[in-house]
């Protein structure tokens, strides 16, 4: 019979639209259940040129009719997030029980970013037009990893003078001064932690 002795959540996410267009993820459920988590196991591959770790995780959980597990639902396990690859219900006497595979693609070993990714903020600037610096006080002691205009990247400066695709970001000030004067209704998105 199977240990069910581990905490796990289901989250489950629907797509909307935010203010500029894109489609963000909402949280539209989250539960917990009580699941026997099999000890994962992994291997690397290649993927355009970097290696990747993923880990395979196999749960099972008592299927509740009412509330079936989805295959685009996410599986949180000890503070690790889960994509669902497959579920199998399967019967044993009276009981049915979810059979899942999850991967996890592994962080904290494929990452060359700087911090935790769940950590990573957006901020939005929509210009008025002839302007070229703008400030946000919630910027202020910031470390800023990425500069936008319109979609095109721009070269995140701490000191000199900006030209063409500089920004010089003041994080004593939350102050960025863009190489290029804004047109009207022209977004800045900064990416920062």
């Amino acid at each position: 019979m199977y240990k069910l002795n581990r905490r796990i959540t289901i989250n489950r996410y629907t797509t909307s639209l935010n203010e500029f267009g894109g489609l963000v993820s909402v949280l539209t459920g989250s539960w917990s259940k009580w699941a026997d988590a099999e000890q994962r196991d992994g291997s690397t591959a290649k993927s355009y040129d970097q290696n990747q770790w993923t880990y395979d995780q196999n749960f099972v959980l008592r299927y509740e009719r009412e509330r079936p597990t989805r295959s685009n639902d996410v599986i949180e396990y000890e503070s690790q997030f889960y994509k669902i690859n497959s579920i199998q219900i399967r019967t044993e006497g009276a009981k049915s029980f979810e059979y899942i595979k999850a991967t996890k693609l592994d962080e904290s070993i494929n990452s060359d970013a700087p911090m935790d990714t769940g950590n990573i903020k957006v901020y939005n600037y929509i210009a008025e037009g002839g302007e070229y610096q703008f400030t946000y006080n919630g910027l202020v002691g910031k470390n800023v990893f990425g500069a936008f205009k319109d979609g095109i990247q721009y070269l995140v400066i701490t000191s000199g003078s900006p030209v063409g695709k500089d920004v010089l970001y003041n994080s004593a000030t939350g102050e960025f001064t863009w190489g290029a004067y804004f047109e009207q209704n022209e977004v800045a998105t900064i990416l920062y932690y």
